[in-house]
């Protein structure tokens, strides 16, 4: 019976070393998404044109990378380094100079008696 008590005590103890971890790594984890919400939101302030829509897909299509390139370039922004405003065709083509490719959606619409159409539709008449 002692040794069952005796078992029993070990497996509580290594549960508590387990979630004193964890808890620990998701701290860590919750600081640095705080910290890098302040850098997005920096960085966010100096988008034009269609950044946020190249931001938005770089976030899709390569998270991690994007992350840091977005935490680079809002460091410079805070130390006065980056002053201009970042325009979509800019950042989009940061990111090809990296070697990431982003998929942008675009179309071409027409005007025509008062209403936008798409070039398919165009061609479909």
């Amino acid at each position: 019976m002692d040794e069952s008590i005796e078992l029993k005590l070990l497996r509580l103890k290594k549960m508590k070393q387990m979630l004193a971890s964890k808890s620990i790594s998701d701290l860590k984890a919750s600081r640095e998404e705080e910290e890098f919400d302040k850098y997005l939101n920096v960085f966010r302030g100096s988008l034009t044109d269609r950044g946020e829509e190249v931001l938005e897909a770089a976030m899709r299509d390569y998270p991690e990378i994007t992350r840091k390139i977005v935490t680079v370039l809002a460091k410079k922004i805070m130390e006065g380094k980056l002053v201009d405003k970042i325009s979509g065709a800019e950042l989009l083509k940061l990111f090809e100079n990296l070697g990431l490719h982003i998929h942008i959606e675009t179309s071409i619409k027409y005007y025509k008696h008062g209403e936008y159409k798409s070039l398919s539709e165009l061609l479909r008449e």
